[in-house]
């Protein structure tokens, strides 16, 4: 079902809960899940909360470091006329609104800035900000609802020959750089450190289902949170599937104990309870 159907709102109460698979601004920021709350239709992901503020990498950024989670240094880039000129390079660009590393650019001088930010701007992205350029290993860790709790899954790191895990090597397609996702070997303490600061936001955001928080690891072993994506892609060899295959999880399973998460924790509206 699109939700941007005429019918959508008439067509979707007809459902017992909703399976999202919506990405990007308007469908995993908030707006849609608002919708189904007024509504009362149980779904899958997290809540407005969770949503608004995964979709939003500077308010994440917050979170993390309210937390005490390691963020990598970033300012705001408004408009091409007031760029930042005190900022070290090579930075990534990105949009604030951003995923599945679409809406960034790694920026080698600042020479090269006015036109990275003119070509973010022609696809849409208007909230810029430039963040430090962590050199190291690029990890995801998933967090999923189980009857005791949220549950880290082992982490995967991408291995890739582009410079940066870039739009065209996460998406695939013909051409595009080799990707390898792999268990990083890390050692005891970095990994329990990664599960317990996946855990704490997962816990602080009131998030459900699952979801998945990026990290870069410094040469130091330092993990800085860089983003949390609500809904998580869901190919057969997106970072998810294959991190519950590593878990023992099949992806049937996966699946239901979404769909079970969503209907468990349903909270009706107050305006339909009888």
């Amino acid at each position: 079902m699109d939700p941007t159907d005429t019918d959508f709102i008439e067509r979707i109460r007809r459902f017992d809960v909703a399976f999202l698979n919506v990405h990007g601004p308007y469908g995993e920021d908030g707006r849609l899940q608002g919708l189904l709350d007024y509504l009362s239709i149980p779904y899958t992901s997290s809540g407005v909360l969770a949503g608004s503020i995964g979709m939003d990498k500077l308010a994440s950024k917050a979170v993390f470091s309210y937390l005490g989670i390691p963020v990598p240094r970033a300012v705001p880039v408004p408009r091409a006329a007031e760029l930042p000129t005190d900022f070290s390079f090579p930075a990534m660009l990105k949009a604030v609104d951003g995923g599945s590393s679409v809406g960034m650019a790694l920026v080698g001088a600042s020479a090269d800035l006015p036109r990275e930010v003119e070509v973010l701007n022609s696809r849409g992205f208007n909230r810029l900000f430039l963040e430090e350029y962590i050199h190291g290993r690029a990890v995801t860790v998933s967090v999923i609802a189980t009857e005791s709790g949220p549950t880290a899954l082992p982490p995967l790191e991408f291995v890739t020959e582009s410079e940066y895990y870039d739009e065209s090597t996460k998406l695939g397609g013909s051409g595009a750089p080799r990707v390898e996702y792999r268990v990083p070997d890390l050692p005891p303490h970095e990994l329990k450190d990664l599960t317990e600061k996946s855990k704490a936001v997962y816990e602080f955001l009131a998030c459900r289902g699952a979801v998945r928080i990026d990290y870069m690891i410094d040469n130091q072993g330092v993990a800085y949170a860089l983003e949390v994506n609500t809904i998580p892609g869901l190919q057969d060899q997106s970072n998810l599937p294959v991190s519950c295959r590593l878990e023992g999880i099949t992806y049937p399973e996966l699946i239901t104990s979404l769909l079970v998460n969503a209907v468990e924790s349903a909270a009706p509206a107050p305006w339909t309870v009888e």
